[in-house]
């Protein structure tokens, strides 16, 4: 009788391992689709959606080499005109990153836009920081960027002359809140409420208006800036001419008037020796730009200044000045720019200032 009962229940012991080792069977989970990066063609080449949105995003930028150097004749115990120490070498390494990100919606076009960037070396030297952000849907602007005093107008770049110094146009950055119109071709606008200081000063803001027309022949534009703690206005007319059958080479007149040494002007070396901004009462600049072949293109400018202002004041000097350039740009390979600069300052009473450079290009 016991072994009877030893041998059943052996026997129903074996019974119970298969469905044991059946309950605790490990069971290995399908993987998750893996969603891949895509190509977003909706505004231009470089974009892609950042996966599980509808958000597109592109990543460009570009790490620059420049040396130059700068002989100031006669003007001593002052400044150097172009900020670099004279008699010597300068040397300046710049890294920049630009991140894009658009979405289409109901409202229109949702973006915003960060610049990061780096510069060591003459004059500029510090760790990377924020240059500009921000953000817009449909014509609403808002951030810190390019005042739109000096911002290139629709789609024609009008930021001065055509060299990458680009001369002398009131070049600034300012907190802002505009509201822009039209597009790349035919009529373009802006408003623009600006703060100089980004302080909190006051309530009354810089006023900036801007109008153009552009068509595949060139554009025409005027803007109008309004300083509100200088209590002093700027003006400044122009006009793009595209060459015909020649891709990329154009012709570019512009007229500039000021008040006053405030922010609405075009700034000039002059600054550096009254200490204000170096605005003149009028100012012309006119710039050609020639695409020599597939690869290389080279401009020339010339900007003349007609009665500068004291520093910081509507006091004029009667002193006139002028600065000449010529630049030449090759692209051996895409995205690799080696360019040279040279310009010539003058301003009356005071030597003439040599200043030129060679920097080295690689953008993505």
């Amino acid at each position: 009788m016991h072994l009877r009962s030893l041998l059943l229940g052996a026997a129903a012991a074996l019974a119970a391992v298969p469905a044991a080792r059946a309950a605790d069977a490990v069971v290995i989970a399908e993987p998750e689709p893996v969603e891949y990066v895509r190509v977003c063609d909706a505004f231009g080449a470089g974009f892609f959606y950042i996966p599980g949105t509808e958000t597109c995003l592109r990543i460009s930028g570009y790490v620059r080499y420049r040396v130059g150097a700068t002989s100031d004749d006669g003007v001593t115990d002052t400044p150097n005109f172009n900020g670099y120490a004279p008699d010597g070498w300068n040397k300046e390494t710049r890294a920049r990153v630009n991140i894009d990100a658009r979405q289409s919606t109901e409202w229109g076009l949702l973006r915003s836009y960060l610049r990061l960037q780096a510069t060591w070396g003459v004059p500029s030297d510090g760790p990377v920081r924020v240059d500009q952000a921000w953000i817009s849907l449909g014509g609403l602007r808002m951030g810190y960027s390019e005042s739109a005093w000096s911002d290139t107008v629709g789609g024609v770049n009008t930021t001065g002359s055509h060299s990458d110094g680009a001369l002398w146009y009131g070049d600034q950055q300012r907190h802002f809140i505009q509201y822009n119109f039209g597009g790349d071709e035919g009529i373009f606008g802006v408003i623009s409420l600006e703060d100089d200081t980004l302080s909190g000063e006051g309530y009354m803001p810089d006023v900036v208006g801007v109008l153009s027309y552009q068509q595949g022949w060139g554009g025409v534009w005027g803007r109008v800036g309004y300083d509100e703690s200088f209590d002093g206005f700027g003006a400044s007319v122009g006009v793009q001419l595209n060459v015909p059958n020649t891709d990329g080479s154009n012709f570019r007149l512009i007229g500039y008037y000021a008040d006053g040494d405030h922010a609405y002007g075009t700034g000039s070396s002059y600054g550096a020796i009254t200490g204000g901004m170096g605005n003149s009462e009028w100012a012309v600049l006119t710039s050609y730009y020639h695409q020599i072949t597939e690869r290389l293109g080279g401009s020339v400018g010339f900007e003349y200044f007609s009665d500068f202002y004291a520093g910081g004041s509507t006091v004029s000097t009667g002193l006139d000045g002028y600065v000449a350039e010529v630049s030449l740009i090759w692209e051996p390979v895409d995205n690799f720019e080696i360019n040279t600069e040279v310009t010539y300052d003058k301003i009356d009473t005071f030597g003439g200032s040599v200043g030129g450079f060679v920097s080295f290009k690689r953008s993505f």
